[in-house]
């Protein structure tokens, strides 16, 4: 996949993560000094972002399992046409069945 034809909030949030990574790397190196007011602000800002990440997640985690446990509402009509026809089909079968069976013994009493 090209990466210029995905959405461009796709793309804006690789690249943010990417920067963010980056951000860290150079942190953690020593390229980049803060003091313990920055720190502080860096924590609480990622505090946040996990904390958002959560609820986020368990919301959208939460409306899947609400939409799977209240749609027992049997079978779609799709599923229904499907087992429809495989009744049919099985039917056609036994049908075959039977006939090929009367085949045989018109046959057998022919050969006779």
């Amino acid at each position: 996949m090209n990466i210029t034809q995905a959405p461009a909030a796709y793309q804006a949030t690789v690249g943010l993560v990417v920067a963010f990574l980056i951000y860290l790397i150079l942190f953690l190196t020593g390229y980049i000094q803060f003091d313990v007011s920055s720190l502080l602000t860096f924590y609480a800002f990622s505090v946040y972002t996990v904390s958002l990440a959560a609820v986020l997640g368990g919301i959208l985690l939460g409306m899947f399992i609400a939409t799977r446990t209240l749609s027992t509402q049997g079978f779609t009509p799709f599923e229904v046409s499907m087992l429809r026809l495989k009744d049919d089909i099985n039917s056609l079968q036994k049908e075959v069945k039977i006939i090929t069976k009367y085949l045989e013994k018109e046959q057998e009493e022919d050969s006779e």
